[in-house]
């Protein structure tokens, strides 16, 4: 979905004060105490002119001096404390403010992605997105850091210094408001372009850290191909993508500051030049002398300051229009908020008149099948004939173009999708465990689960066996998506998770097509206890795991082309029958090759 700039702004200050009124208190006091810098850079001359003319004028009679200085010197010290008190107040306001608001910005984006449909996950890279939340996180805190060191500090100097220099001379308050117009304007001219040329910079770096970590995940790969220079050159044409719009952003960046250094000169010329006139001209005294000289250069250093910043403020509010992007992503699956839960009690599936399909190509048409409750239903057929497809139409991973998936009567559309999910277990034919211990993998299933419950699914999933030889049994960490056990293992881990749901419908998806023939038969003997009477669908390329279901659906191309059970297909000479004799003839030929081999 295409965003304007415009509507990326509304978005994104949309997004942040949500969370930014959340501290109404902290943001407040932070605002006031953030002209500490404005007041010592306009009030300190105002103290040295005092200073400065009170010498003066005591220069015949200095034995009078120390009480003619006592409301300079008792000036000084009230406004060292004030400005002292403001600056250490800020430091500490912001040790727990940016904190608060970065956790709660941090897990809003993580909570919002994360129940995307796996089809996002499989569209979008996962660094990138990642990416996306540090970004939005550490770059929020940044500009709230330039506005209360920066731009905060240099207005409200700009506003006491017109004040100060009004009751000196009407050309100073002039040409200071000219200076800050030409500042303002330069830096409005420039600042649209940086946006621009930032946040394509961002887009592009997230784009190549993706890239970087896609290429990481599969290491495996290049390893084994030894790939290296290819995938090095493969990360380089993104590498320098991201180079080039860099640069290009950058060479933006320094044309303003170039422009604010020539509207600052100017201005400092202009008016200490004028100054040392009106000295001259015994219009002046010392001490305003000291105190224009001053406060002019702090107002310009402030102003400089916050002009080497605003790059870095367009740079974080244009990573920031990028990052939001994915709070725009929509859902889906949407899902209405007061959706009441599923019930189930039968586990009955009914496929009513349903039609779906992408990219302009429909993989089920007008689609009617009723799956009766604790019915065992396999589903058959070549790869790309829909059997995946069903599954996550039940699993509501996509939504039907026409038509309705019911459950025990309940349109699954209309139903909130954790109860949905909570009575579905799905078993993968690869699992991807998390980089967490055996046990916290296991107890994903059902987290309030005892240890004994956790331990006795073990046992029937035949991995408590292998888990207690592990070096730190339960608590061992499998690493990265399992890679720390072999298939088996974790498939059988994957089936323990699942038989600890307690879910009343089970999907199996090739779930013992990693096992060996040992362990498949400790785990077929364990599915039988977890599929009593319970609504059960398995696809399975292997047909032999089909043969004691109670009805085989055989799909081609969305369509339900036979059904019935392992007998009855047999019976017909089908399709099935074809596939199963291609199948018994293909192991047949296996052992026979096996044996001319050994002999």
């Amino acid at each position: 979905m295409t965003t304007t700039a415009k509507g990326a702004s509304k978005d994104l200050m949309r997004f942040l004060w949500k969370f930014l009124v959340r501290f109404p208190w902290s943001l407040g006091l932070l605002l006031i105490v953030s002209f500490a810098w404005s007041f010592d850079a306009t009030f300190w001359p105002y103290t040295l002119r005092v200073t400065v003319d009170t010498l003066t004028a005591h220069e015949l009679s200095r034995e009078n001096i120390f009480a003619a200085l006592r409301y300079p010197i008792f000036c000084a010290c009230a406004l060292w404390l004030i400005i002292e008190t403001g600056f250490r107040l800020q430091g500490f306001l912001l040790t727990r403010f940016f904190p608060k608001l970065e956790a709660g910005i941090r897990m809003t984006l993580f909570d919002h992605i994360q129940r995307h449909s796996p089809k996002y996950f499989n569209e979008h890279l996962a660094g990138s997105l990642t990416n996306k939340i540090t970004d939005m996180t550490t770059h929020t805190t940044q500009v709230l850091w330039q506005f209360l060191y920066s731009i905060i500090p240099a207005f409200g100097s700009f506003v006491v210094s017109l004040y100060f220099y009004s009751r000196i001379n009407l050309f100073f308050t002039a040409t200071l408001c000219i200076l800050v117009m030409v500042y303002v304007l330069v830096c409005w001219i420039f600042s649209k372009k940086c946006m621009a040329k930032e946040q394509a910079h961002a887009e592009a770096r997230s784009s190549l850290l993706g890239k970087i970590l896609d290429s990481f995940t599969n290491n495996f790969n290049v390893n084994l191909l030894f790939r290296f220079g290819a995938e090095r050159k493969y990360i380089w044409h993104f590498q320098q993508e991201e180079r080039k719009k860099h640069i290009v952003a950058k060479q933006y960046v320094e044309f303003m500051r170039m422009w604010l250094s020539i509207t600052f000169l100017v201005g400092g010329v202009v008016i200490n030049g004028y100054m040392l006139f009106l000295w001259k001209k015994h219009q002046l005294t010392t001490g305003e002398i000291v105190q224009i000289f001053n406060m002019t250069w702090n107002v310009i250093l402030i102003l400089w300051y916050a002009g080497v910043e605003i790059p870095s403020l367009f740079q974080s509010v244009g990573i920031l229009k990028q990052a939001i992007t994915v709070m725009n992503d929509p859902k889906e699956v949407p899902e209405k908020e007061s959706s009441p839960n599923l019930i189930v009690q039968k586990g009955e599936i009914v496929f009513d008149r349903v039609s779906f399909g992408y990219a302009g190509k429909f993989l089920f048409r007008d689609k009617s099948v009723k799956i009766r409750g604790g019915e065992k239903v396999g589903l058959v057929g070549c790869s790309g004939a829909g059997k995946s497809t069903f599954v996550s139409l039940i699993l509501r991973f996509y939504e039907p173009n026409q038509g309705r998936i019911l459950i025990d009567g309940q349109d699954i559309k209309e139903v909130s999708l954790e109860s949905l999910r909570r009575q579905i277990a799905f078993i993968p034919q690869t699992p991807l465990l998390f980089h967490r211990s055996i046990e916290e993998n296991i107890s994903y299933g059902r987290v309030d689960a005892t240890q004994e419950e956790l331990i006795t699914v073990a046992k029937q999933a035949h991995c408590h066996e292998f888990i207690e030889q592990c070096s730190h049994s339960y608590q061992t960490i499998v690493g990265e998506r399992g890679s720390k056990l072999s298939g088996g293992e974790r498939q059988r881990i994957a089936i323990a998770r699942a038989m600890l749901s307690k879910a009343p419908i089970i999907i199996l998806d090739e779930a013992t097509s990693a096992l060996d023939s040992i362990t498949e038969q400790y785990v077929r003997e364990s599915l039988e206890s977890l599929l009593q009477e319970k609504t059960a669908i398995i696809i399975a390329h292997r047909l032999s795991t089909l043969m004691q279901m109670d009805r085989i659906l055989v799909l081609d191309e969305g369509v339900i082309i036979e059904e019935g059970s392992h007998e009855q297909l047999l019976a017909q000479g089908g399709h099935y029958a074809k596939m199963w004799e291609t199948q018994n003839g293909a192991a047949i030929r296996d052992t026979l090759y096996s044996q001319a081999i050994l002999q």
